[in-house]
């Protein structure tokens, strides 16, 4: 009781009824969540971003540009504040001015990992930190699988970036599956194992996608209008990027030959070039949008 009086202290709320926030099956909630900041955000379109924690340069661009996209069409992004791919989605949002919901394997008043303080902070001044534990609970082997389930069942669609044959994201993207949400899966190297998983899915029937506009298609919801994107020659790799392509589709094993800079490093460029507009994706090559 003391702990739950702390945390209520410190600006803690209870969600007694959470099945209003979202629209998705009471039988999916425990029947009390905790909650730390702004709830509005989960009345918005919901799209959840998991994978590794152990992320490539690639995964972590493409989760950060996939979240920022979709955050500045309106979805509020949930994730898990792990490090890795979760740790990018909420940044992503958080950069354009989107929304963004983190769902605790503890309590809401226990940061966790410690070292993500600082990004929880700047969570609940637009958005929010949710549980299903009780204020003060410290994180368990099991607690990360409930997590798991949470984060799926408060979400529309659950869209998973780079994760190996074993990990709790794949356990996210199951319960959503189970629960009748839309899994989209962002495809990776295939000489990568830390997309084994990813890939897996894909080949049993998840929706592979390249670019959030595919997802916001799939949900119905008006894509952010268009900024102008730009890359200046101090921008280092990618503007050396932009000067090896051309109208003509090229791999990325290509460019990272040409520029003597690791593939994966460029899948990651390449990923943020393309949600500018500035580069085009042609099969397994990439071009300039002319």
């Amino acid at each position: 009781m003391r702990a739950l009086e702390r945390g209520l202290a410190a600006g803690g709320k209870l969600l007694e009824d959470p099945t209003y926030e979202g629209g998705v099956e009471e039988r999916e909630f425990p029947p009390v969540l905790f909650a730390m900041g702004d709830t509005s955000c989960l009345n918005a379109p919901k799209v959840a971003i998991v994978g590794t924690r152990q992320a490539s340069p690639y995964g972590r661009a493409a989760a950060r540009k996939f979240a920022a996209n979709l955050a500045d069409a309106g979805v509020t992004i949930v994730s898990g504040g792990a490090f890795g791919i979760d740790t990018n989605a909420h940044e992503g949002a958080l950069e354009v001015g989107g929304k963004t919901v983190s769902v605790l394997p503890t309590g809401v008043d226990v940061v966790y990992p410690a070292s993500n303080a600082q990004l929880f902070d700047r969570i609940k001044t637009t958005g929010c930190l949710i549980s299903q534990f009780g204020m003060g609970q410290k994180a368990t082997d099991y607690s990360f699988l409930f997590r798991n389930t949470i984060i799926a069942a408060i979400s529309h669609a659950v869209i998973l970036i780079e994760a190996p044959a074993q990990s709790g994201a794949l356990h996210t993207a199951m319960a959503a599956i189970e629960q009748g949400k839309e899994v989209f899966v962002v495809p990776g190297p295939i000489t990568s194992m830390s997309f084994n998983g990813s890939h897996g899915l894909i080949r049993d029937g998840a929706t592979l996608v390249f670019h959030p506009g595919q997802i916001l298609e799939v949900l119905g919801i008006a894509p952010a209008a268009k900024k102008v994107a730009r890359v200046d020659a101090e921008e280092g790799i990618q503007a050396a990027i932009m000067d090896v392509l051309s109208e003509t589709p090229i791999t990325a094993e290509e460019i990272g030959t040409k520029l003597s800079v690791d593939p994966t490093e460029i899948l990651g460029e390449l990923t943020m070039l393309e949600m500018e507009g500035l580069v085009l994706r042609e099969g397994i090559g990439y071009a300039l949008n002319p």
